[in-house]
C-alpha cells in the first residue's frame, strides 16, 4: 500500500490528522498480523513478534533472549535509507552501524517493508502530513543532485584513466628512445663544405615494411626485421661503394613510402588493415629509427645530406614520428638537415631539374597535373621532370604532358596476402639516381638483394 496516497485520499475526503493517523497505523497493523499469520501458517508455529517499549527517545526491542535499543532518530533514518533511497540491507547496516540480525529484528518489530513510509508513527501524528511530503521531495531533490555529482564525478575519474594511459604509452616510447640515445655512439663526421661538381645523388628505399611477417613455406620467401635490415644496409654499403669516384654536391634521402609495416599498437595499417607482423610497435618503431640513424650517418659522409618525409599508406602517423625524431637528433648538424614538414607530396628542384615525391596511392592519374599547379615557377625554370613513388613494390615508368611517373622497385619480401592476391616475381631491387643540374638524369643503380 501506497501510504502517501491513502494519507492524502483521507484528507481529501475531511479527515483530521489525528483520525488519519490512527486510521493508517490500524491498517498497517493489519497488514502486519496477516503477514504473521501467513508465515506462521507455512512454518506451523504461533506467531512470536518481536516486544516494543516507547521509552521516549528510543525505543527498546525484546525477543527472547534478545534486547536492543534504538534511538527513533536511527529509526527514522534507518527507514529512510531502506524505504525511501532503496539501498540493500548490507548498505544500510554500514550506513547505521549496525549488525544484520540486528536490522532484521527492527524491520520485524516495526512492520517494516520496502514500499514503507520513511517516518515513524509519531511522526505521522504530531506533524502535518503535507510538510512530510514536502520533506520527503526536498530529500529526493537532494539524493537526485548527489547522484549527478557522482556520476559526473565518475566521468572525470574515467577520462583522467583514459589520460592516464595515454601519458604511459608516452613515457613506454621516450623511455625506449633515450635508452637508445644513451648506447648510441655517433661516428664522427667531419663538415663537408659544399662543392661545385654539379652533381645530386638521390637514395629513394621504398617500401621496406620494417617489421612484416613472410614464412617461406607460405609465401615462397622469408622476410622480418632482421632480414628488411639486412636488405636496407646492403642497399646502403652499395650506394656508398658506388660514390667513392664521384663528388656530389648534395645526398637526399627520402624516408616513409611504408618504410615501416603498420601505424597503430594493434599491428593494424592507417586504414585499420590487419598485417602479419613480426615485432610489437615499440620494437618495430625503435628498429626503424635505428636504422635511419646510421644510414643517415653513413650518406652524410657521402655529401650533406637533406632528409624528408613521404607518409605512406601503412605508417601514415609513425613515420611522422620518425621524421620529427630526426630532425631532434640531427637539428645541430651541419652535414643534415631535416624537413619535417607534414605535406603528403614534395619537391627537390636541383638546376634544371624537378623531382617530386608522393606515395603514389591517392593521386591515381591527377598526378600527370599536380606538379604544374602546386609549383609552377619551379616547373618553369627546369626542363628534366620526373615523379618518383612507391607503393607498388615495381618498376613502371609513364610520360605524359612533359613529365615521367617512375614508380620505384623495393627491396621488400612477399607477405601471405599478396602471394595469395598473385603480386609475385617482382625482383627485390632498390634504384638509386644521379642528377645533373644541367643534363638531368645522368645514372640509376640499381641494388639488387638476395
Amino acid at each position: 500500500m501506497d501510504w502517501f496516497e491513502r494519507a492524502k485520499e483521507l484528507k481529501a475526503q475531511g479527515y483530521s490528522y489525528r483520525e488519519i493517523g490512527e486510521m493508517l497505523g490500524k491498517a498497517r497493523q493489519t497488514v502486519k498480523n496477516r503477514f504473521y499469520q501467513a508465515s506462521n501458517k507455512l512454518e506451523g508455529k504461533e506467531e512470536r513478534k518481536p516486544r516494543v517499549a516507547d521509552y521516549g527517545e528510543s525505543y527498546e526491542i525484546i525477543s527472547g533472549q534478545r534486547t536492543i535499543t534504538v534511538t527513533k532518530e536511527k529509526l527514522r533514518k534507518l527507514k529512510q535509507l531502506y524505504c525511501e533511497q532503496k539501498l540493500t540491507i548490507n548498505a544500510v547496516c554500514r550506513e547505521l552501524n549496525i549488525s544484520r540480525p540486528d536490522f532484521n529484528l527492527i524491520k520485524t518489530a516495526f512492520g517494516i517493508t520496502k514500499d514503507d513510509v520513511p517516518y515513524i508513527d509519531e511522526d505521522l501524528f504530531d506533524n502535518d502530513i503535507d510538510s512530510l511530503v514536502e520533506e520527503t521531495l526536498e530529500r529526493r531533490k537532494q539524493q537526485y543532485f548527489l547522484k549527478l555529482q557522482q556520476k559526473e564525478i565518475q566521468a572525470l575519474k574515467n577520462e583522467v584513466n583514459k589520460y592516464r594511459t595515454k601519458d604511459y604509452w608516452i613515457d613506454k616510447i621516450h623511455g625506449l628512445v633515450t635508452e637508445y640515445e644513451s648506447q648510441f655512439e655517433r661516428p664522427h663526421v667531419p663538415y663537408r663544405p659544399p662543392v661545385k661538381s654539379g652533381l645530386m645523388l638521390e637514395v629513394p628505399i621504398v617500401d621496406l615494411h620494417v617489421a612484416k611477417l613472410a614464412w617461406a613455406p607460405e609465401t615462397g620467401e622469408d622476410y622480418d626485421s632482421k632480414i628488411a635490415y639486412k636488405r636496407f644496409m646492403s642497399v646502403i654499403n652499395d650506394v656508398l661503394e658506388r660514390s667513392k669516384k664521384y663528388e656530389f654536391e648534395k645526398v637526399i634521402f627520402p624516408i616513409g613510402n611504408d618504410f615501416l609495416n603498420f601505424d597503430s599498437i594493434s599491428g593494424e595499417t592507417t586504414m585499420g588493415t590487419k598485417q602479419d607482423c613480426d615485432s610489437r610497435w615499440a620494437k618495430m618503431y625503435v628498429t626503424g629509427k635505428q636504422m635511419l640513424i646510421e644510414a643517415i650517418e653513413l650518406l652524410s659522409q657521402i655529401a650533406p645530406i637533406t632528409v624528408f618525409h613521404i607518409p605512406g599508406n601503412h605508417d601514415f602517423a609513425t613515420s611522422f614520428y620518425l621524421i620529427d625524431t630526426l630532425y631532434s637528433w640531427f637539428r645541430n648538424d651541419e652535414n643534415v638537415t631535416v624537413d619535417a614538414s607534414p605535406k603528403s607530396r614534395k619537391y627537390v628542384e636541383f638546376g634544371k631539374c624537378l623531382i617530386g615525391f608522393t606515395h603514389g596511392d591517392k593521386e591515381k592519374k591527377r598526378i600527370f597535373g599536380n606538379m604544374q599547379v602546386e609549383v609552377p615557377e619551379a616547373w618553369g625554370r627546369t626542363l628534366y621532370r620526373e615523379w618518383h613513388l612507391g607503393h607498388i613494390h615495381s618498376e613502371q615508368v609513364k610520360e605524359e604532358h612533359g613529365i615521367k611517373v617512375r614508380n620505384l622497385s623495393s627491396v621488400v619480401g612477399t607477405d601471405a596476402w599478396h602471394f595469395e592476391s598473385g603480386f609475385v616475381g617482382a625482383i627485390a631491387v632498390s634504384q638509386s639516381f644521379v642528377w645533373d643540374k644541367e643534363r638531368g638524369l645522368r645514372e640509376i643503380w640499381y641494388s639488387a638483394v638476395s
